[in-house]
């Protein structure tokens, strides 16, 4: 990646990165967007402090000239998280490519078209970065689904998401069929319990 971009890139990255968080909190509900935007207190909102910090570690890795290694800590925990949201994998790594036209918006702004040849290789170390998310969010999902099977052969009653895992849902309704059963079947052994009576054939 050429000086000009590279300068530029570092000079916005304030405006670039609130643009880029803007564009993944507003997958989420307004209200959501309005608390992961201003709540600034990781505890108090981790989801938005992970989207947060990922973004700004990523776009580091983005701008620097080397072609170092796009993993980092953060945004590990920000692929984990999207994970275990109910979204699809091109939802989860379709945030990498917004920054693509966040920054062209930058370059049309300050008249550097001439650096179309320094733009085609930020293009390409984003499409190389959307790769290894996907790769990471692949194998986030993986996990999560081998800890449910886990807990589904353990027959665990609570999954990851809080949900009754489906080995605790077939053995309670095993139950209450028992019971419903029993209750009919003591019912009808009562004497007013409506049943009916059996007839011999007459010889």
């Amino acid at each position: 990646m050429g000086k000009k971009l590279q300068k530029l890139l570092q000079g916005k990255k304030v405006e670039i990165l609130e643009k880029w968080e803007d564009s993944i909190l507003r997958s989420f509900s307004p209200d959501a967007f309005h608390i992961f935007k201003k709540q600034k207190d990781p505890f108090a909102n981790p989801v938005g402090h992970k989207i947060r910090t990922g973004l700004d570690e990523l776009y580091d890795v983005l701008c620097e000239p080397s072609n170092k290694e796009v993993v980092t800590p953060d945004l590990e925990q920000l692929i984990k998280m999207r994970a275990v949201q109910q979204v699809s994998a091109s939802d989860a790594v379709s945030f990498i490519f917004k920054l693509k036209e966040i920054v062209r918006k930058e370059l049309l702004k300050k008249g550097m078209t001439e650096s179309y040849n320094e733009w085609l290789a930020f293009d390409a170390r984003i499409d190389a970065a959307a790769l290894v998310i996907f790769d990471m969010f692949m194998a986030s999902k993986e996990q999560i689904y081998k800890v449910r099977l886990n807990e589904f052969q353990h027959g665990r009653h609570f999954l990851t998401d809080g949900s009754i895992c489906p080995s605790a849902l077939v053995r309670r309704n095993m139950e209450e069929a028992a019971a419903a059963a029993a209750s009919a079947a003591e019912a009808g052994n009562t004497p007013g319990g409506g049943k009916a009576p059996v007839h011999k054939p007459v010889s």
